[in-house]
C-alpha cells in the first residue's frame, strides 16, 4: 500500500514505465547511476514515484526486444514539452534480489522488455558491481502531474526529490493482487532454478 503522498522519485526510461503500467513487467534492473553518492545503487525508498526519463532512450532502440520498438516511438510522441516531465506512476518494492548469473536474467526475457544486448551491457559495464532486480507493484496515479524540470532533477542519478508532494490517493494497481503474486512467484522460481 502506498503512502498518501510521495516526493521521492526513481528515474526510469519512459518506455519501461509504460511496461510497468501495462502489467508487462514487474521488475527493474539496477546497478547504479553514474553519479550516485556511493557509485552503487541504493534502495533509498520502498515507495516512490517513477520519474520518466528520455535521456539516451531513443538512441538505444537495440536495448529493447524488437516487439517493443514501437512503444519507444509512441512514448517519445507522448513526451511533454521541453522543460516539463509527466509523473503518472508510483511503485512499491516487494523484493530486492541480487542476480550475479546473467543467464538467469536472460531466462526472464518473457517477463520484461529488455533485449539480450541490454542485459549483456548491464553485466559488462563495471562487472565487479552487483546487479539488483527490484520486483515491484506499479500503480497508475489517478491523474498525471506535469511538472517543470528543475536543475536538481538532472544528471545521471537514480533518485531525486520532487519539490511538491504528489498525491497517490486513488492510485490503481497495474495488475491484480492474484496476477502479481503469480508473476512474482514465477520470477523468483526462474531465478532459483
Amino acid at each position: 500500500m502506498l503512502p498518501e503522498t510521495l516526493t521521492t522519485a526513481l528515474k526510469e526510461w519512459a518506455v519501461v514505465q509504460r511496461s510497468l503500467l501495462e502489467g508487462h513487467q514487474l521488475m527493474l534492473l539496477r546497478k547504479g547511476g553514474i553519479i550516485e553518492e556511493t557509485g552503487d545503487f541504493d534502495l533509498k525508498a520502498n515507495h516512490f514515484l517513477i520519474y520518466p526519463n528520455y535521456a539516451h532512450e531513443t538512441e538505444r532502440l537495440g536495448d529493447l526486444q524488437p516487439c517493443f520498438g514501437e512503444w519507444l516511438r509512441e512514448e517519445e510522441e507522448r513526451r511533454p514539452s521541453t522543460g516539463f516531465v509527466r509523473i503518472e506512476a508510483a511503485a512499491e518494492v516487494t523484493d530486492v534480489i541480487r542476480v550475479d548469473d546473467r543467464e538467469k536474467m536472460i531466462k526472464l526475457a518473457p517477463q520484461h522488455i529488455w533485449s539480450r544486448q541490454f542485459i549483456d551491457g548491464r553485466y559488462d559495464w563495471e562487472p565487479y558491481k552487483p546487479i539488483f532486480l527490484l520486483l515491484l507493484r506499479a500503480y497508475a496515479l489517478p491523474k498525471a502531474h506535469v511538472l517543470p524540470i528543475l536543475p536538481d532533477y538532472g544528471g545521471c542519478r537514480s533518485w531525486i526529490e520532487i519539490v511538491e508532494p504528489i498525491s497517490t490517493v486513488g492510485a490503481a494497481p497495474a495488475v491484480s493482487d492474484e496476477r502479481f503474486e503469480r508473476r512474482r512467484t514465477l520470477t523468483r522460481k526462474l531465478l532459483e532454478d
